[in-house]
């Protein structure tokens, strides 16, 4: 297959409409979320978007969707993929969605100190700098002895180590498989997963008495919003490389506060919003400063 020409414009319509397909998903499974346990909520999206893949890209691609040189670790993503979505969820549960997604968003400063020790990546001192500003961009948001819930601070915190996991082993295996692979096995695992904890549903928030036609419609959707969104993500990086859509990657936090005000009526006070700012201004500042340094190494080579 031919390298693709670098085209902005494409790249970033493709970015916007999977942020805005993960942010409807975010909504809605806290929207869901208020009338029945997680773990149902978690099975029905990864499982259908299985289903989904099976029925579009299985005829095409047969053996290759599951044929992976690194089994354990597939799995792995796929387990941590299960565990992010559950305990992502049961922050949205409790706190608004902007807050929860800019919790979320300190991960990406996380992985780039661990990429050091873990992936032999340099770790130099603008990665400390980003990575200590927007801890204290999270400690803004989530302000100890303020108004959000503590469990769904703490509910947010597993979710940060459980996203860092997850983007530490997909840098791994994207140079090792091929992308709908990575994508298949993931969603199987996490369905897996969430269908393991079922029998515990009423700890996680219980069973629905009965479920409306807007509740099935919504749980079906998931799996939809989940599939479109990370296959608009996937043709994003296929016009544009990560230099390019990182920093534009917390644009997310705009769509989440918009969704949020949308469907919930929550707007995130002044200070919230401060602090969402320090930690995106973290991480597109320690990304744009490594994309300069990227540059000027490679001008300096010729």
């Amino acid at each position: 297959m031919s390298t693709p020409s670098f085209s902005p414009l494409r790249a970033l319509a493709f970015l916007l409409g999977a942020q805005v397909f993960l942010a409807v998903l975010d909504a809605s499974s806290k929207w869901l979320a208020a009338d029945m346990g997680i773990p149902l909520i978690a099975a029905v999206r990864h499982g259908t978007q299985v289903v989904l893949m099976l029925a579009v890209l299985g005829p095409r691609l047969r053996g290759r969707l599951w044929r992976t040189r690194r089994p354990f670790e597939q799995v792995a993503r796929g387990l941590v993929l299960g565990a992010f979505s559950l305990t992502f969820v049961s922050s949205l549960r409790y706190l608004p969605q902007a807050e929860a997604t800019a919790i979320i968003f300190v991960g990406p400063l996380v992985v780039m100190l661990l990429a050091g020790p873990l992936l032999g990546e340099s770790v130099g001192r603008v990665r400390w700098v980003g990575a200590v500003a927007g801890f204290l961009g999270m400690l803004v948001v989530v302000r100890p002895g303020g108004t959000l819930a503590p469990l769904g601070i703490a509910f947010g915190v597993l979710a940060i180590a459980c996203n860092v996991a997850f983007q530490l082993l997909t840098r791994r295996l994207a140079v090792a498989d091929e992308a709908m692979t990575t994508l298949f096995i993931s969603a199987l695992s996490a369905a897996l997963l969430s269908a393991v904890l079922l029998p515990w549903q009423d700890a996680w928030g219980g069973w629905p008495d009965a479920l409306g036609s807007g509740q099935v419609a919504t749980l079906l959707a998931l799996g939809v919003l989940g599939a479109l969104g990370q296959w608009l993500l996937l043709r994003a990086f296929f016009w544009a490389g990560a230099s390019f859509l990182a920093p534009l990657s917390y644009l997310q936090l705009w769509w989440s506060g918009l969704t949020g005000w949308w469907f919930f009526g929550q707007v995130p006070d002044g200070l919230s919003a401060a602090g969402m700012v320090l930690i995106a201004a973290s991480g597109i500042g320690v990304m744009g400063w490594e994309a300069r340094a990227a540059r000027r190494g490679r001008d300096e080579r010729r």
